[in-house]
């Protein structure tokens, strides 16, 4: 008798059930609430340590929000904002203050933007938002003594793709502001080229387009020779998919002429990668600060 076919692949040698699984990270874990419970804690530590400015508009909309928190005193200071993870469905940047608790005390502000989640929002909106907050950082850096001659962006998972977006940003079309207005940019556990994710489960909720999906995908819109020192990775527990993501993401920023590094956070899975913003003795933080000049 014929044996039966096997199942179709739908993205590279992956079937579908393969390709979800990739892309679905709260398989692994019976709770995922216990990770969210950790940064939320981690963040309200360093929300008790470090002064900030809360749910400071950047927009219109209410979920154009920024935390702000600076360096105090005299002088101007570096600042990273921050693009929050959660499958660009939740997540909130009041989970994501952790980073103000390593950095201030660095002499490196923090600010963690807010945006509209999907459904309520789509995807290429949030990239709209995330933009804005960051052009609104510019614009009004000297209110929260900030230097807007250095500022860096980070993110992790949907924020890491976030980060992506944000990276190839034609700031002078867009917005009338410097071609190198981000100094540089450090993507963790975040995806490139949305193609797969189309594919996926994921765009159940997520209601991509073809054009949407290429719209959204950084890979297809890098700069050449733009100047921008990147830091990209993942956690060494993340998936192949999410190993893959960031790897060629970073061959096509090098072979356009761009500087760039890689960075796998060992010991780590992709709920305990992001807290690695918060402590000041990760490599990723040395990285980072390296990166900065502080």
């Amino acid at each position: 008798m014929p044996q039966d076919a096997s199942p179709a692949k739908v993205f590279l040698d992956y079937t579908q059930e393969q390709l979800d699984w990739q892309y679905d990270h709260s398989k692994r874990f019976a709770d995922t609430s216990v990770f969210q419970t950790e940064r939320s804690e981690a963040s309200r530590i360093a929300r008790e340590k470090v002064k900030g400015h809360l749910n400071v508009p950047y927009g219109d909309h209410k979920d154009e929000v920024v935390d702000i928190f600076p360096v105090e005193g005299d002088g101007k200071s570096p600042v990273i904002v921050f693009y929050h993870g959660g499958a660009w469905t939740r997540g909130s940047k009041n989970g994501y203050s952790m980073g103000a608790g390593a950095f201030v005390p660095r002499g490196v502000a923090w600010v963690a933007t807010e945006f509209t989640k999907v459904p309520d929002g789509t995807l290429s909106n949030q990239v709209r938002q995330n933009r804005d907050a960051t052009a609104w950082v510019y614009n009004n850096a000297d209110k929260y003594g900030i230097d807007r001659d250095r500022i860096y962006i980070a993110g992790h998972s949907s924020g890491g793709h976030m980060t992506g977006m944000v990276l190839v940003t034609d700031w002078e079309k867009l917005y009338g502001l410097p071609q190198n207005l981000v100094k540089g940019a450090t993507a963790i556990s975040g995806m490139y080229d949305l193609e797969a994710v189309y594919l996926s489960y994921r765009n159940r909720y997520l209601n991509l387009s073809e054009e949407d999906w290429r719209e959204n995908s950084s890979i297809f819109q890098i700069r050449p020779n733009c100047g921008i020192p990147l830091l990209i990775g993942c956690s060494e527990h993340d998936t192949a998919e999410f190993h893959r993501q960031p790897e060629e993401f970073l061959k096509a920023w090098k072979a356009a002429g761009n500087e760039g590094e890689f960075i796998e956070i060992m010991g780590r899975h992709h709920f305990t990668g992001s807290m690695c913003f918060g402590e000041s003795d990760h490599e990723l933080f040395r990285k980072m600060c390296r990166m900065i000049g502080v």
